[in-house]
């Protein structure tokens, strides 16, 4: 920008020039009194024509001065070389006087866009440039004002649910209590044994939905921690099997391999991706697992693959959020809508996050990702516990 502005400059001069030229040749020797207006100084005309005094010409006409021709030369250099830095000079002031203000905005722009709401810049003087900043210090202050209302609103959306979902948990524990022992009751046949299966079944799925919601609560709050230990990726992905009898599952793990995670973090981010491929896809499940390299070291690759329909290509960028169904009609299930949701957040928490995709041959893919050498210190655990949902 400032090189194309003093650019500019010089070539609107060197256009003056031209024009004055062609006024002096073609206007002054008609209007000889124009003449005294650019006359040249009397000592740039004594040093240009001081060479020796030319013969006098025939007819008794006065002798005739011309400059020789290095001297003629050194003048043309001169003057165009003083001519062009003067200007060069008056451009450079009057594209920084512009450009500096502009280039103030442009960085108090970018320090806004990298988070910082609290920019703003001195307006100096009255003109344009000095109303945009004006105008840019009042946006800005006005931004701010509208994130931190928002940021209160979401902390006290947020609070209001841990909240309400805390208070849910005694009277739903109480009731599940009791609704686990009604279906199998005596007296109840019928119309009523099965009215007493669906109340169970919805007191189940309430209390894995407020479990859910207490485990988000937590991420969202910055409370979620890790205890580390060493852990066998073969032997928790088997326990997981084990202890939600899960006997359909085909694994390719090998053995022996070994690295630091939060074990029960792991058993929920792997229940929530196997038991989703067992709820929405088709049989065969796999879960397989290896050691590849990266750019930043080596990371665990875990793939959770199913053979069904897949996931809709509309809907892959959306998986992870929470709440969220691919299947429309599938409005209301057992689901609580957040199992992929905590089982990304804890991804996270370890340091990787998931992939999800449709495989080439057919179903689902959701591929696992977490670094195999974490640095820091373990964290002190969660006092909750986690009830893991498919979503």
């Amino acid at each position: 920008m400032r090189i194309r502005l003093i650019v500019a400059f010089i070539v609107v001069a060197l256009l003056t020039a031209v024009a004055m030229a062609w006024v002096i040749n073609l206007i002054v020797p008609w209007y000889p009194w124009l003449g005294h207006l650019v006359a040249a100084p009397r000592w740039l005309v004594h040093l240009l024509y001081s060479g020796p005094q030319p013969p006098k010409p025939r007819g008794g006409l006065p002798p005739i001065h011309v400059p020789t021709p290095p001297a003629a030369l050194a003048f043309c250099l001169i003057m165009g070389g003083m001519l062009l830095a003067v200007i060069g000079g008056l451009a450079f002031a009057a594209s920084r006087r512009v450009l500096r203000p502009v280039g103030r905005l442009a960085q108090a722009a970018q320090q806004m866009s990298d988070g910082d709401l609290s920019v703003r810049i001195e307006p100096k003087g009255h003109d344009e440039l000095a109303q945009l900043t004006t105008t840019f210090n009042d946006m800005a202050a006005a931004l701010e004002d509208k994130i931190d209302e928002l940021q209160q609103m979401e902390a006290r959306a947020r609070q209001f649910a841990g909240d309400v979902s805390h208070e849910l948990r005694t009277p739903l524990t109480a009731m599940t209590a009791v609704a686990d022992i009604l279906p199998g009751h005596p007296g109840l046949t019928g119309d009523a044994a099965a009215a007493a299966q669906l109340v169970s079944q919805e007191i189940r799925h309430l209390n894995r939905l407020v479990h859910d919601l207490i485990e988000i609560s937590r991420f969202d709050s910055g409370t979620a921690q890790l205890v580390l230990d060493n852990t066998d990726v073969a032997a928790a992905v088997a326990g997981c099997q084990r202890a939600r009898g899960w006997a359909d599952v085909d694994t390719d793990i090998p053995a022996g391999m070994t690295m630091p995670l939060d074990r029960r973090r792991f058993d929920v981010i792997l229940a929530n991706l196997i038991g989703n491929a067992l709820c929405h896809g088709s049989p065969p499940v796999t879960v397989q697992a290896d050691i590849q390299s990266a750019a930043g070291g080596e990371q665990l690759a875990l793939v959770v693959r199913d053979h069904g329909p897949g996931v809709p290509a509309e809907g892959l960028p959306h998986v992870f959020e929470r709440f969220y169904k691919a299947d429309t009609a599938r409005s209301r299930s057992e689901d609580s809508g957040l199992g992929l949701a905590i089982a990304w957040e804890n991804a996270r928490l370890h340091g990787g996050h998931i992939e999800a995709a449709n495989d080439p041959g057919g179903g689902a893919r959701f591929t696992l990702w977490l670094p195999v050498r974490r640095t820091g210190p373990a964290v002190l655990p969660d006092d909750e516990p986690v009830t893991v949902t498919r979503s």
